[in-house]
């Protein structure tokens, strides 16, 4: 709270603007509309991958551990015992903290596009205008 020629304001606990003393929250519009955002797309990602740990959530939405603990401090997240905790990627053997995937991040945006490399060459080889006629010698000669 700030004092304003002897009366009380609120502010912002995010930007410390001035906020209006009978608001709901304790932010101003445009800081609880970033907030919400941040909050939605955690929400999003709990509801692919229920259970998921802060480290994860981290991890893949690329929000801040920070942040996540303290939507779990204001009551919003809740912190449930994960029995699913030490797990090794496939790939790199990184720390994943998590059941819900086999590899981290990094190795899953390489395979990505390894197999999209596999892809373009797959097409590449399949394209049969280019492909040329031989005559195969050897064992393979048809008998009479």
């Amino acid at each position: 709270m700030v004092k304003n020629k002897g009366l009380l304001a609120r502010t912002c606990k995010k930007c410390k603007k001035i906020i209006d003393e009978k608001s709901l929250y304790d932010y101003c519009p445009e800081c609880f509309k970033k907030i919400e955002e941040v909050f939605e797309k955690i929400e999003s990602y709990l509801k692919e991958y229920p259970g998921a740990t802060a480290f994860e959530i981290e991890q893949e939405t690329g929000v801040p551990y920070h942040i996540i603990n303290n939507f779990v401090r204001d009551g919003r997240l809740i912190e449930m015992p994960n029995e699913y905790l030490n797990f090794e990627c496939k790939r790199c053997g990184c720390l994943l903290l998590s059941a819900h995937h086999k590899y981290c991040p990094t190795c899953r945006e390489e395979l990505e596009k390894e197999m999209e490399l596999a892809k373009i060459q797959l097409k590449q080889s399949m394209n049969h205008e280019n492909a040329k006629m031989h005559i195969r010698h050897g064992e393979n000669k048809r008998k009479k």
